[in-house]
């Protein structure tokens, strides 16, 4: 595997597990029910906003982290295809005999 595709693949797989952590961290504060919003509003509106801006923050962390895990399959399904050639052609060339 060249350089190149090695640190694509480090930083694709640390982009998706600093991803992932912050989809379990959104995940969890719609689960406890921790919005960002403090209750004194008088209107709804500013309710409507903070969901809005939560949910924002989830729907962006979620495209990255597809991104990321995308960017892993794509690295690791080239290196099998070129090992799966390579086996393929080691296994049609003839052994000379001596």
């Amino acid at each position: 595997m060249s350089r190149t595709r090695q640190i694509s693949l480090v930083v694709a797989t640390l982009g998706a597990g600093y991803c992932l952590y912050l989809l379990i961290g959104f995940l969890r504060v719609i689960a406890d029910n921790r919005l960002p919003w403090e209750g004194t509003a008088r209107f709804t509106r500013e309710h409507y906003l903070a969901v809005g801006e939560a949910y924002n923050r989830g729907f962006v962390v979620g495209f990255f982290l597809c991104f990321c895990l995308a960017v892993v399959a794509v690295i690791i399904g080239n290196r099998y295809e070129k090992s799966v050639r390579s086996r393929r052609a080691a296994a049609q060339t003839p052994a000379l005999s001596s």
